[in-house]
């Protein structure tokens, strides 16, 4: 009787150990793509919704980390974006600002951890780091950061001094009013250029070797301003919206998911991440148009002459089943594949439907739905919040 007692108990702890390895497992293992995590300030004192207390930062790194997530280095996402490899479920650690907390508080927790990390410095509060309330890294604080090999915690450029506003509007967007007038637009190529370089150049006299990654202050970046960053050797920039990163990404508007925010538990951060997974193993071929409007937002109608109208974000599209056409706009746009009837079902080709909505559709396995990846531009359009920063 004991023995059998003693087996049950040891498979009851078998089946105890599976159940919480099923548990510990991401839902969805996710390949060819990276959660790009973004942090501001650690302090167990100060409060806004971009500072977390380090006890939080250390719980979320742990969890993620039994949760079988695979933090990278800067290099090895650059070497991603290149065409390379990258773990399952990679994630990418980055700080903006170079507050003096991420000496004091994260660098030890990050280290000890072995989770790599990007300090986007602005390098401008060097000269007076103690300035303003809130304290920035100091010179010698960011040489320790940056030459220290064990911690790799790579240091790039979030500005020299341009992280800041005039008249509500972002510097590195605007044309500034300078001495009453507005600067030309080679004074502004002038600014944006010099600034870049400053802030290049005081970070590889902190000891950093290659300075090519640029976070946009704010979250604002244009066309404009992007090639000038270019100009002069960045190839890397960083927004705010809160999406995953593939290598098809632009590397210039790569995408952040907010983790640093005090009502963000890990469990809240795995589920973030979860929700913005893309699924590739499939290919998508038909797609029922109805569900799939309806996952994106919008609606579908169908009418008596047999054509149906669908609407998203603000916009009508008729479709004749019969020419196999879409009107929208006054334009006539032709599908590459025949629309599909079946079982009352309208069944259109997954890229004629990216093609005549003008987006990207991406499906998350964890949600089982279909969504439109977004760039900072479209969110802004439509007043997606994606940050409040300080």
């Amino acid at each position: 009787m004991k023995k059998a007692l003693k087996i049950f108990l040891s498979l009851l702890l078998v089946a105890g150990s599976i159940y919480l390895v099923r548990q510990s497992a991401p839902r969805f293992t996710y390949k060819d793509q990276v959660a790009v995590l973004l942090y501001h300030h650690i302090s167990d004192t100060d409060t806004s919704n971009v500072t977390i207390t380090p006890a939080l930062f250390r719980s979320q790194l742990t969890f993620l980390k039994k949760e079988n997530y695979h933090f990278i280095t800067l290099q090895q996402f650059k070497s991603f974006m290149a065409g390379g490899n990258v773990p399952e479920n990679a994630v990418l650690v980055t700080f903006d600002d170079g507050y003096e907390s991420l000496y004091d508080q994260a660098y030890p927790v990050l280290k000890e951890l072995q989770v790599p990390a990007v300090n986007f410095e602005i390098t401008g509060t060097l000269a007076d780091p103690r300035a303003r309330k809130l304290h920035f890294l100091d010179e010698r604080q960011l040489r320790t950061i940056a030459t220290d090999r064990d911690a790799n915690i790579s240091c790039q450029c979030h500005s020299d001094s341009m992280h800041d506003k005039q008249n509500g509007k972002p510097l590195l967007t605007t044309n500034i009013m300078v001495d009453g007038k507005q600067e030309t637009e080679e004074q502004y190529k002038k600014r944006v250029v010099n600034d870049a370089l400053d802030c290049k150049k005081k970070l590889k006299k902190a000891g950093e070797e290659e300075v090519d990654s640029y976070a946009y202050p704010y979250g604002y970046y244009d066309d404009r301003a992007t090639s000038l960053l270019q100009s002069v050797g960045y190839k890397y920039g960083f927004t705010v919206l809160s999406e995953m990163t593939t290598r098809a990404d632009d590397p210039m508007q790569i995408s952040r998911i907010t983790a640093g925010s005090p009502d963000i538990t890990p469990q809240v951060l795995n589920r973030t991440i979860q929700r913005n997974v893309m699924d590739f193993s499939q290919d998508y071929n038909y797609v029922p148009l109805r569900d799939t409007l309806k996952d994106l937002d919008g609606t579908m109608t169908r009418n008596k002459d047999r054509t149906i109208t669908f609407y998203l974000h603000g916009k009508s599209y008729k479709l004749d089943p019969e020419s196999g056409t879409i009107e929208t706009a006054g334009k006539q746009i032709p599908l590459k594949h025949p629309l599909l009837l079946k079982s009352r079902k309208a069944y259109i080709h997954f890229k004629d439907l990216e093609n005549v909505l003008g987006i990207q559709i991406a499906h998350n396995p964890l949600r089982n739905s279909f969504f439109e990846r977004l760039t900072p531009a479209k969110a802004k359009a439509r007043n997606i919040e994606t940050l409040t920063k300080f």
